[in-house]
């Protein structure tokens, strides 16, 4: 009796469990790739959006956060300079880890030397823009789920303009907020969408757009990017 088809039997199980091996492989480099990007973050929604402005001219000071020249963030920032300007607004750029200032210390020593704060660095360069400012827009990337460490500590230091006895108050009423990340899930961005959200209300400030890009990371990742043009168009519609 021939034993081909006992052969042959044998040849299509070992394809079955090469088949069955490859796509388990398959489905944990998947798993892994998913538990990486998804298992850190919250299930606050994120989403992107703008609205238009009133057509009236303003004061807007953009806040960058990239520790790097031509980061993409920083590309971000300036595609959303270029729409501002296009459409007659007034544009300051402070980028925070070119210009460091110092996390705030807590000393409660706020006004006591005419100023917001009495720690001498560059805080002493934005604490004006901030005061003329009508707009307020940081742009940052996204590190370790949250604002990077510089813009945080520029944002800190505004601890100032909340206090109840205080010389001077900021003029902002409007923000918008734009950040780029490594990371392929909007859910990556629920860490400072969710502290974004609370500065909204503790400050009673108009949500005026969110832009949240995912997917860049090396220098230049964000060049021919459709966010740059929708960058662009709300720096324009602000």
């Amino acid at each position: 009796m021939s034993d081909e088809p006992h052969s042959t039997e044998k040849r299509f199980s070992r394809r079955k469990a090469l088949s069955w091996a490859g796509f388990t492989a398959l489905a944990a480099a998947l798993g892994g790739f998913l538990y990486k990007h998804i298992s850190s973050t919250s299930s606050v929604h994120v989403e992107s959006f703008s609205t238009s402005g009133n057509g009236q001219k303003k004061n807007i000071l953009v806040m960058t956060g990239s520790g790097r020249t031509n980061g993409n963030s920083n590309l971000l920032a300036n595609a959303f300079v270029t729409g501002a300007k296009e459409a007659g607004h007034t544009v300051n750029i402070f980028h925070t880890a070119m210009t460091p200032v110092h996390g705030c210390m807590h000393c409660e020593a706020c006004w006591s030397t005419g100023k917001p704060c009495v720690i001498d660095d560059a805080f002493d360069q934005l604490f004006p823009l901030l005061e003329k400012a009508d707009m307020l827009v940081f742009c940052s990337p996204l590190y370790w789920y949250n604002f990077s460490g510089q813009i945080k500590c520029a944002i800190d230091r505004m601890y100032p303009y909340s206090k109840k006895k205080r010389l001077r108050s900021m003029n902002v009423r409007e923000t918008m907020l734009l950040m780029c990340a490594q990371s392929h899930f909007l859910r990556s961005f629920a860490g400072p969408a969710e502290a974004y959200r609370q500065m909204l209300g503790y400050k009673h400030w108009t949500d005026r757009g969110r832009l949240f890009v995912t997917g860049v990371d090396d220098l230049g990742d964000i060049v021919g990017h459709d966010a740059l043009a929708k960058a662009e168009d709300m720096g324009r519609n602000a």
